[in-house]
């Protein structure tokens, strides 16, 4: 395990990250009040509905990342050009099948959602242009799976770092002079090609045993392949319906402007995700690559010590949120987003308090290829999650919604998945209980107690930045003699002397 490629790869994640965060930061508000509430409905109405053909990819990039990271690992290049060979085939039926269901299901959108401010041709085209930019994400996902599997994070972040700047400025200048929807799905879809391009232009000229070959199509790799991702396309089915579901119950139920109320604090929650997401799945390639040579004991000890360590970098995001998520939203958004958002906010931050830390247990399970039992969690909790949704839309409205989700998603997360992956790994649950929580629920309590007898409104962004960065310093502080291991601690004084040792 590099440990300097690790860490340059989650910091590069992060960049990323963050850049996307500050460029949608200053784009999202351009977007909604440029489109206007109703068409920013429809927009998040199309791409939750098109999300769903996402779960065509039925597990496979996740096993190219799991196999093509385990035949590099074993120096075997010719069944690491089968799986990437047999990928490309497979996924290029089902791009196909992709743009046929759009094209198709696309005649029924405005009489589904009862849309009147646009044409049902203009709808249809929107739609379609959306679809084909799914259709073609999912046949070049093997090129994405491939440099996530060979670790190039560097080279994925550089190429989307471009890309989002590249998309968002024409975006921004398209939509000042007066373009809508259909100009936001053209220019999704042409920017996204261009980064596909470039992916396989890097594929082409580092890893040249990687080559799309009729001959290395195989009928044994794809059910290889098969037997490992059917558990990951289930897992797939569940975060589509956990992820999507709740903007098509709103619009079905409600109404299409209520969509955006909820999308902006579950956008907000997104990108806490990846930025979690962004560690852990830094480890996938590595994991398989310590199960294929037999090296488990070093998994054993990863989970957790990337638990304890996201966990307290999560809890200061949710801490942060929290506080002053509201303040935050009416600041950017707008005074009446930052009313009604309020509350779904705060939900949803309690169901994700222990999802985030757990995002580590699914990158191990699917590493070691484990996930069988992930995957029947997940959809028992999409299931859940869209029936408790469906019953509190009417009677309690977004808030009734946002209860839905945060529900199953805390039960699965506290009292099955961690369980679980302990017993996969052998480890004893109250071992890995205080060895990853008790620090940082400390520290959240104390924090909580704080905030409790000194709480805090912000009325600008000045106030807004003088909080964050206060709690984050104290906090840091606080966490590097609660939280952060000791030999870790040591670690870094170690690297702060030698550094001052050599500036003198």
């Amino acid at each position: 395990m590099n440990k300097n490629k690790i860490i340059t790869n989650i910091f590069s994640n992060w960049t990323n990250f963050i850049i996307l965060i500050l460029i949608s930061f200053f784009v999202t508000p351009i977007i909604v009040h440029n489109l206007g509430k109703e068409n920013y409905g429809i927009w998040i109405l199309i791409n939750s509905l098109t999300g769903y053909f996402t779960v065509l990819d039925f597990g496979v990039n996740t096993a190219i990342v799991c196999f093509i990271s385990k035949y590099i690992a074993l120096k075997n290049e010719q069944k690491a050009n089968e799986v990437f060979s047999t990928s490309i085939f497979f996924f290029l039926i089902i791009s196909f099948v992709v743009i046929l269901t759009t094209a198709i299901f696309g005649i029924f959108i405005n009489d589904f959602f009862k849309i009147e401010s646009l044409s049902k041709t203009y709808i249809y085209l929107v739609f379609f242009v959306v679809g084909s930019d799914l259709a073609f994400s999912l046949l070049f996902s093997v090129f994405l799976g491939t440099l996530s599997a060979a670790q190039g994070f560097l080279q994925i972040n550089i190429i989307s770092i471009t890309v989002t700047i590249l998309k968002n400025s024409i975006l921004v200048i398209m939509l000042c002079n007066g373009y809508k929807l259909l100009t936001l799905a053209i220019i999704q879809l042409s920017v996204n090609l261009l980064k596909y391009f470039i992916q396989y232009v890097i594929i082409h000229r580092k890893y040249r045993f990687l080559r799309f070959k009729w001959s290395s199509c195989r009928k044994s790799m794809f059910k290889e392949i098969y037997n490992y991702s059917i558990y990951s396309f289930i897992i797939a089915i569940a975060l589509k319906i956990l992820f999507y579901t709740d903007s098509i119950v709103i619009g079905k139920f409600i109404r299409v402007s209520e969509v955006s109320f909820y999308a902006i604090p579950a956008m907000i929650l997104e990108y806490v995700e990846k930025i979690i997401w962004a560690i852990s799945m830094v480890f996938i390639p590595v994991i398989s690559s310590q199960d294929a040579v037999g090296d488990g004991e070093k998994n054993k000890k990863l989970y957790p010590l990337i638990t304890k360590y996201t966990l307290v970098l999560s809890l200061l995001i949710v801490f942060l949120l929290f506080t002053v998520g509201d303040d935050f939203i009416s600041l950017w958004m707008g005074k009446e987003f930052g009313i009604r958002s309020t509350w779904v906010l705060r939900i949803l931050l309690i169901g994700y308090i222990f999802s985030l830390s757990q995002l580590i247990a699914q990158a191990i399970l699917k590493g070691i290829s484990k996930h069988k039992f992930l995957a029947y969690v997940l959809i028992i909790e999409a299931v859940f999650n869209l029936i408790l949704s469906i019953v509190l839309v009417k009677p309690y409205g977004i808030e009734g919604v946002a209860v839905g989700t945060a529900l199953p998603l805390l039960i699965a997360n506290v009292c099955v998945i961690p369980i679980y992956t302990c017993k996969v790994l052998n480890i004893k649950f109250i071992d890995y209980f205080f060895k990853s929580y008790i620090g940082s629920f400390i520290l959240f309590s104390l924090f909580g107690v704080l905030y409790f007898f000194f709480p805090i409104k912000v009325v600008n962004y000045q106030q807004f930045f003088l909080y964050c960065s206060s709690v984050i310093v104290l906090w840091i502080l606080m966490a590097f003699f609660l939280v952060v291991n000791k030999e870790h601690r040591q670690m870094l004084f170690n690297v702060l002397n030698k550094k001052i040792t050599l500036s003198r």
